[in-house]
């Protein structure tokens, strides 16, 4: 990505509203152009799509930088499962942080099974997250994201400050497309 494209990114972060006050909310402040949305593990994937998807839309650059956190992650791969071509073109990357397992229903298609990322991805997880390693590199497998342990304990939602960790991923990530 050159310079010109930095210029026009948003970065789209799409938090689980269920968790405190957290890095992705310093994320939100820090960069000069954000859309935020907030999901919760009770709402259905079709909520996920819409609540997404009017985020997307209120988008106006060209790039797109993708962040979620803990329920978010199932809300931005049910929405990237019925988001049409172009829309899948705006992002540039997707960096997918600390999955629920209670926030992966199944729906009549499969949505959260049928979810493909369609650019650089990374899931990425704590050293030692609420679920098995394997549920882990079967997910990244089939999403076809790049797993990344990050050197912080536990679901990635504690005390983590900006989590540098994680902001110097999504620039190395953005740099090296």
């Amino acid at each position: 990505m050159n310079m010109h494209d930095l210029e026009d990114l948003t970065l789209l972060l799409v938090r689980d509203a269920d968790e405190p006050e957290m890095w992705m909310d310093r994320w939100a402040v820090s960069y000069p152009t954000v859309a935020l949305v907030q999901v919760s593990r009770t709402q259905s994937i079709v909520d996920w799509q819409a609540a997404v998807q009017t985020a997307f839309a209120g988008i106006h650059g060209r790039q797109v930088a993708a962040v979620a956190h803990g329920a978010g992650v199932s809300a931005l791969l049910a929405w990237l499962y019925q988001a049409d071509i172009l829309a899948q073109k705006r992002l540039c990357n997707l960096i997918l942080v600390s999955p629920l397992l209670q926030a992966f229903p199944d729906d009549a298609v499969h949505t959260l099974q049928r979810a493909r990322c369609p650019c650089r991805a990374a899931l990425v997880v704590g050293e030692s997250g609420d679920y098995p390693l394997e549920w882990a590199q079967e997910k990244a497998r089939l999403w076809q994201a790049r797993l990344l342990v990050s050197p912080h304990q536990g679901r990635l939602n504690g005390n983590l400050g900006g989590w540098q960790w994680g902001m110097k991923l999504m620039q190395e990530m953005l740099l090296s497309g």
